[in-house]
């Protein structure tokens, strides 16, 4: 994990170019940085996420981060066998516009027989036009 991001460090907010940076981080407002932080490694791992980064996923479910809502909603529904906890978090990282939770909010709608809403969710991914996000979603679940 040499160079990778730490997931302890709350202060580095990794944003487009850093030419214009001062490394001034006094004005960092927290809420907006558990919001919109990348957790593109706890969504491919999420019992990481449960295990060993308990506090950080706390916040992060605190500002509404999609991702972490995805994450939170594959724990609860799949691991906890908290089904409706686990389809509120999905519906929340939809809400939050995170594709994957879109895809598997909408998947498991189908497969709990509502299909007019499961539907409706599966259309906002455009599948029938872009094939490929349905299979980018698909892999990634």
């Amino acid at each position: 994990m040499g160079e990778e991001k730490s997931v302890n460090n709350y202060d580095i907010v990794y944003i487009g170019d850093s030419s214009n940076s001062n490394d001034d981080h006094s004005n960092s407002d927290p809420t907006n940085y558990f919001r919109n932080i990348s957790l593109s490694y706890f969504a491919a791992e999420p019992f990481e996420m449960l295990t060993k980064h308990n506090r950080f996923k706390e916040l992060c479910l605190e500002n509404d981060n999609p991702e972490e809502n995805y994450i939170e909603g594959i724990l609860q529904y799949f691991v906890h066998k908290e089904k409706r906890k686990g389809l509120y978090h999905l519906r929340q990282a939809s809400i939050g516009e995170y594709t994957n939770g879109t895809y598997l909010y909408g998947l498991l709608l189908l497969a709990l027989e509502h299909y007019p809403k499961g539907k409706k969710y599966l259309g906002k991914l455009q599948w029938k036009e872009n094939l490929s996000t349905s299979d980018h979603c698909w892999k990634r679940v």
